[in-house]
């Protein structure tokens, strides 16, 4: 009898909640979680790069009464309004230094070529890095020469803070930023907003070549990213996914590491045996299926989905080294 009236009075659904508090209720969790991971990667906007979140929703299955409607439109508006949305724009680099700022990757790699078509002095030194602000970056710019003289703008209308070039980007053309580099000009930033901050998404914009292919180690949202952090220099990608779900090795190789060490908890690290140049790290594990000295092959499961070391919650801490040196792995996988 109860039970029969549970089942005409009730449905099963799942609560969703944000900071702890319950922020609505939806029939359909999966698909949820799908439109606010795909908000995630790559927001809903010209140049927007990625939405970061303080937090993910969590999920309770409930029983809810009929005459209580779900509201996924409102939950995913709620979650939505506290991202942070990053906008990328590219720095050209000369020797480590960035030197200017365009708005494509094409228009960085039509500098770099043009740079290198005039046969100028820097060209072995130059590169590209994408590059992340939480507002849009104007694309208008300053040049200032070698004895200071601001050639583009009255002077009057800059601020100290502005000449000292340390707090705002501007945005120049290929030609401008061809010509400032060549001709060895200093550049100031300027803009009409304050600069928030800059995530730096790799040393380089191009894709060293491994020689190896790679495979995902887990499937999931993306919750941190490569590149400077408010509170470090994040070497990897963070993965969220539950606690034990299986981490595949990214490609063949020996276990040069399988131990706890310092803030990554329990870290794998795999040494290709194709190019021993490259090893992949796994962090944060709840545990190590393999030994340093094992070899293993691409898709093995290596590890479960954890929080140990330095975590504020269950994911997998991915790096590619070559030669020792970090790169993003969005360059190779999770595109």
């Amino acid at each position: 009898m109860l039970l029969g009236l549970i089942e005409i009075s009730y449905r099963q659904t799942y609560a969703v909640y944000l900071g702890g508090e319950i922020i609505g209720y939806t029939n359909d969790r999966v698909a949820l979680q799908k439109r606010i991971n795909d908000y995630l990667n790559s927001g809903n906007g010209k140049d927007i790069a990625f939405v970061e979140l303080p937090e993910m929703p969590t999920y309770e299955a409930v029983l809810l009464k009929k005459n209580i409607d779900t509201n996924d439109d409102d939950i995913f508006k709620a979650i939505a309004s506290k991202g942070t949305a990053y906008y990328r724009y590219y720095a050209i680099v000369v020797d480590g230094s960035e030197k200017q700022y365009v708005q494509t990757f094409e228009d960085a790699e039509t500098v770099v070529s043009k740079l290198k078509e005039k046969n100028s002095a820097n060209k072995d030194k130059l590169g590209i890095v994408e590059k992340y602000n939480s507002k849009p970056v104007t694309e208008t710019k300053i040049a200032v020469n070698d004895e200071g003289e601001v050639e583009e703008v009255n002077e009057e209308e800059l601020t100290d803070e502005d000449k000292t070039g340390t707090t705002e980007i501007k945005l120049a053309s290929v030609d401008d930023a061809v010509n400032a580099i060549y001709e060895k000009k200093k550049v100031y930033t300027y803009s009409s907003y304050q600069y928030i901050g800059t995530q730096v998404y790799s040393s380089t914009a191009y894709a060293t070549n491994l020689g190896i292919s790679l495979i995902q180690p887990v499937s999931g949202v993306i919750t941190s990213r490569f590149g400077i952090r408010s509170r470090d220099n994040h070497k990897g990608l963070d993965i969220g996914a539950s606690t034990g779900t299986a981490i595949k090795a990214a490609h063949s190789g020996k276990v040069v590491f399988s131990g706890t060490y310092y803030g990554y908890g329990n870290l794998i690290t795999v040494q290709s045996d194709a190019n021993s140049s490259v090893q992949t790290r796994y962090g944060h594990c709840s545990k190590r299926y393999v030994q340093a000295g094992e070899y293993v092959v691409q898709g093995q499961v290596i590890g479960a989905v954890g929080s140990t070391g330095i975590s504020t919650g269950p994911h997998l801490h991915f790096e590619i080294l070559i030669n020792g040196t970090a790169v993003n792995p969005q360059l190779y996988i999770y595109k």
